[in-house]
């Protein structure tokens, strides 16, 4: 005890002893804006001389750089003013230079910057324009606003060895411990881009938790919105693209057709596409004049898309090969389980509403779904056979009798009216509908909610 008092003592008089010293720590700087053309002349310098909370304001111009922004610029904002360009034009893609933004960290903004411009000029193996592309373990990243356009594959010659992207978010999990995380592509236009064998926009791999949310993608060459599995490694299960949400976005004009695509044989471009993918919502998009409005597939055999929800979807006229898809293309593919499609109005006009491919499970259900097959369509289609069957495919609504299911009804359907602008579907029928189409269907026959 006394040990203890004669400690406290010299405490005491220690403190006495500093009397009024004063303790001082150097606090952190506030986050402040940076702005090109006036602290900075270009835009990598703005980011080589930013911290943490930064904010970098890009006038209104034409800028020839590419960006990188690496871990140690963490929680940067980089917000551009309208007519704020990249331009790629007289950069040679490379295998490091392929890409005009490219970001590795975490609690990034990219805002309201257009890119356009890089193109490759040959078939590679190994060099891919890409528009903004997020890698390695990077988490918490919006890219909001942006506009990409006119840049990708300009085809010289008949080869497969064509590869460009608008947006890619991209990890390798045998490379990488930790996932991507929290991606948010926001209220982007995406067009005119040349593709080859790849997609306008693409989550791939060893991402966890992304939304793709009012997006505008038209006039390409090759799929417009891909969440992808298993193509960096058939043996590592967490090499897929999962949880996440793909939502009011607008995809139109979207076709892999061989007369303007040279990497492909086929009209078979997704407007939206899971390949591998797993626990993804797909919803209140409206998609128009694609090979094929929504696809949930596997390309790779012994693999699966998995848990995969498309509602109240609007899909008109996605006529290279089918309205909804599931399944892989053949039998060498994977397959999808779990899957379910519900309240989505699907008008054709030629080939099918809904094509089945190699999917034959009974968690997978088709269900409260509206088909109109105009012309010569189909309602309903199956492609494999065995391979095909086996699905749940009840109390759907049709023009045309679905040869597969149960409680499917055929009601009459006297006109189809489309309007694009305002993203909506009219449809005169004398049948009394019931919570079996999306909610951008108009139905003066009588609906009740």
């Amino acid at each position: 005890m006394k040990k203890r008092l004669l400690l406290l003592s010299s405490v005491l008089v220690a403190l006495v002893a500093l009397g009024s010293t004063s303790i001082t720590t150097e606090a952190k700087n506030s986050p402040k804006v940076i702005e090109v053309g006036k602290d900075t002349k270009t835009i990598t310098q703005a980011i080589e001389a930013a911290e943490s909370g930064d904010t970098i304001l890009v006038p209104a111009r034409v800028y020839k750089e590419q960006l990188y922004i690496d871990q140690e610029k963490s929680g940067i904002t980089i917000k551009g003013e309208n007519g704020t360009i990249l331009d790629g034009s007289g950069i040679k893609p490379g295998r490091n230079t392929g890409t005009m933004v490219y970001i590795n960290a975490s609690n990034v903004t990219i805002e309201n910057l257009e890119i356009t411009g890089l193109y490759i000029n040959k078939p590679s193996a190994k060099v891919a324009p890409i528009g903004i592309e997020v890698g390695e373990s990077s988490c918490n990243v919006t890219i909001s606003r942006c506009k990409i356009h006119d840049m990708g594959c300009k085809y010289v010659d008949d080869s497969e060895n064509y590869n460009a992207h608008g947006i890619l978010v991209s990890s390798d999990p045998d490379d990488n411990r930790h996932p991507i995380s929290n991606i948010d592509i926001l209220n982007c236009e995406l067009y005119n881009l040349n593709l080859g064998q790849s997609e306008t926009i693409a989550i791939n791999g060893y991402v966890k938790g992304f939304e793709i949310s009012g997006n505008y993608i038209h006039d390409c060459d090759n799929i417009g919105i891909d969440a992808i599995g298993y193509e960096h490694s058939t043996k590592n299960k967490n090499d897929t693209a999962k949880r996440g949400s793909i939502h009011d976005n607008t995809v139109v004009n979207i076709s892999s057709d061989p007369a303007t695509n040279v990497t492909y044989d086929c009209k078979c471009a997704g407007g939206i596409y899971v390949d591998g993918g797993q626990d993804i919502d797909i919803y209140d998009n409206f998609v128009m004049n694609c090979d094929i409005g929504i696809e949930v597939s596997c390309e790779h055999k012994g693999k699966n898309t998995r848990d995969i929800n498309v509602t109240n979807n609007t899909l008109v006229n996605n006529d290279g090969y089918a309205g909804i898809s599931i399944g892989g293309s053949d039998r060498r593919n994977g397959t999808a389980v779990d899957c379910r499609f519900s309240r989505n109005t699907v008008l054709n006009s030629e080939n099918s509403c809904m094509v089945v491919q190699n999917a034959s499970d009974a968690t997978n259900v088709v269900e409260n779904n509206l088909f109109i097959a105009a012309n010569d369509a189909k309602v309903y289609s199956e492609t494999l056979g065995r391979k095909s069957h086996g699905n749940t495919i009840k109390d759907n609504l049709a023009n045309k009798n679905i040869q597969s299911g149960s409680n499917n009804q055929v009601i009459n359907i006297d006109s189809v009216v489309v309007d694009d602008k305002n993203q909506l579907v009219t449809v005169e029928t004398d049948a009394f509908i019931t919570n079996n189409s999306s909610d951008s269907t108009v139905l003066p026959g009588g609906v009740e909610d």
